[in-house]
């Protein structure tokens, strides 16, 4: 008799913990690589980007791959503007769209400017409706069917635009642009 309630108990873990790891992997599914934050760790990102930033709402969050930094936080600030806030492990700000807090701005910030010399843009500047539109209709011409989940401008050299396009299987591919919309890279089945 003993050694039955046993094996039922056995058997009553494995599908505990079996249900667990189901009820985990469906939290989200796309997320192959497990970065993106929750909990308390996202309460703490968010208040401290948000206190760098000033209003607005975060819009993605997850643990950095690089290694001067801990978290990455994109915050969508009130005026349509996006900007990513970079974190260290303390969470205090690293870096805002590329720029160290307190020190000075570059002249192609001042002026407004793109590192890639695109006049009267930079990655902070409003995407106007037509822009968007050119930039969403290259971006899945060039990456297949699907949803244009992310669009930032770039603050890299070798391109102007940064679109996500998520298919319906899940599957992300992004696309880099140049100022005119054309395709510079494709980055396909994240």
């Amino acid at each position: 008799m003993q050694k039955k309630t046993i094996w039922i108990i056995a058997g009553a873990a494995v599908l505990v913990l079996g249900g667990a790891g189901i009820a985990v992997a469906a939290t989200d599914p796309f997320d192959t690589d497990n970065d993106r934050l929750s909990g308390a760790t996202l309460d703490r990102v968010s208040k401290a980007a948000l206190a760098e930033v000033g209003e607005g709402t975060v819009t993605e969050a997850e643990r950095s791959d690089d290694l001067d930094h801990e978290y990455t936080v994109e915050v969508r600030r009130d005026n349509g503007t996006e900007v990513d806030v970079e974190l260290d492990k303390g969470f205090a700000v690293v870096r805002v769209d590329g720029a160290v807090p307190g020190s000075a701005p570059s002249a192609s910030a001042d002026a407004g400017t793109q590192d890639a010399g695109t006049p009267g843009t930079g990655p902070d500047a409003p995407i106007d409706d037509a822009d968007r539109a050119k930039a969403e209709e290259a971006a899945i011409a060039a990456a297949g069917p699907g949803t244009v989940t992310d669009l930032d401008r770039s603050d890299d050299a070798d391109h102007a635009w940064e679109v996500e396009v998520t298919a319906a299987d899940g599957t992300e591919t992004d696309v880099d642009l140049d100022a005119a919309f054309a395709v510079v890279r494709v980055d396909a089945g994240q």
